[in-house]
């Protein structure tokens, strides 16, 4: 016989504030909302309002001011808990300084006084571990471990001369965490073919292979065949769960390259290495490290504090939930 007074059934209270993650580009940026359950409700792609082009922090500080009141807007009369904006950039943990970031011209600048400015917290986060921790959120094996390879191909107009049109990053979860390495910048790749080299590209690619890549089908496959073997080391050294391949390389033409490359001259040097992973292209990748941030907010908004753990710049998370359900 059951005893004790009768259980009181609660849920989550999806109206209580909305997350959003905003992805922040050269030209333009994406921005994702979700409730507070994780259910998406909005998401789109903007181009700045503003005309200024120049790189530096002050244009970035209108940026960001014109891309939080978009956010604000978007979440109408519901509480805004928090935002992370990604950018691909080196971004020091405690999430407010910004590092060799050259899409917005910044180098070692510490935005935490100006955060302070928003009736709501803010933080920031390199877009590849955004898009990492997007998996990390939703899966079901809380100890996994994979990485999440993010790769751009950016307009020859709006990249500076001495900076290559392509870039790749990773994100590298070990055992259901992100992994920032000692100076944050963990997934920072670079081909082993350029080591030794002044380049500061990261695939040995020329500029003129580089401008040529997306019709050229043999500058593909070199490009793809240098970067999965470089990976191939890595993936002997962590043994992860999944490689999870996004960006440009996961849409056409360069996924249908990819693909063959990998089934026609990379498969044996997988079986050799014993790796009984899976390489997954993903799908409707554009949003990921925009989702992915919003993905950061709810992640600090719901996780247990832990001894001798700091949410960046102390900022106390748990207390925004007060009265959630």
């Amino acid at each position: 016989m059951r005893k004790g007074p009768k259980a009181n059934l609660m849920k989550l209270n999806p109206e209580f504030g909305r997350v959003v993650g905003i992805e922040m580009l050269s030209s333009l940026y994406r921005i994702y909302l979700s409730d507070i359950t994780g259910s998406p409700l909005f998401k789109a792609e903007f181009p700045y309002r503003s005309h200024l082009v120049s790189g530096d922090r002050a244009r970035f500080e209108d940026l960001v001011v014109e891309v939080l009141a978009m956010a604000k807007e978007k979440s109408g009369s519901v509480p805004l808990l928090g935002v992370c904006i990604a950018v691909p950039g080196i971004v020091m943990e405690g999430n407010t300084t910004i590092d060799e970031c050259w899409t917005h011209g910044l180098y070692t600048e510490n935005f935490a006084q100006f955060l302070t400015k928003f009736p709501f917290p803010v933080i920031f986060e390199n877009d590849a571990n955004c898009c990492a921790v997007k998996y990390l959120f939703n899966n079901d094996d809380s100890y996994d471990s994979y990485f999440y390879l993010l790769s751009r191909m950016h307009r020859q107009e709006v990249v500076p001369d001495e900076i290559p049109t392509i870039g790749l990053g990773l994100g590298v979860v070990i055992r259901g965490k992100l992994f920032r390495g000692t100076f944050s910048r963990s997934g920072e790749y670079r081909s082993s073919l350029l080591m030794g080299t002044d380049s500061n590209g990261q695939i040995p690619l020329t500029k003129a292979q580089m401008l040529n890549l997306d019709s050229n089908v043999e500058i593909q496959k070199e490009c793809i065949r240098n970067l999965l073997s470089d990976l191939f080391c890595t993936m002997s050294i962590f043994d992860p769960s999944s490689l999870y391949i996004g960006g440009f390389l996961a849409s056409s033409p360069y996924r249908e390259t990819l693909t063959e490359v990998f089934k026609t001259e990379l498969t044996d040097s997988w079986i050799r290495n014993k790796w009984n992973g899976e390489l997954i292209l993903v799908h409707e990748t554009v949003f990921d490290p925009a989702e992915g941030a919003a993905d950061v907010v709810l992640d600090l908004l719901f996780r247990v504090p832990q001894v001798g753990h700091s949410l960046p710049e102390n900022l106390n998370w748990n207390a925004l939930l007060n009265g959630i359900i």
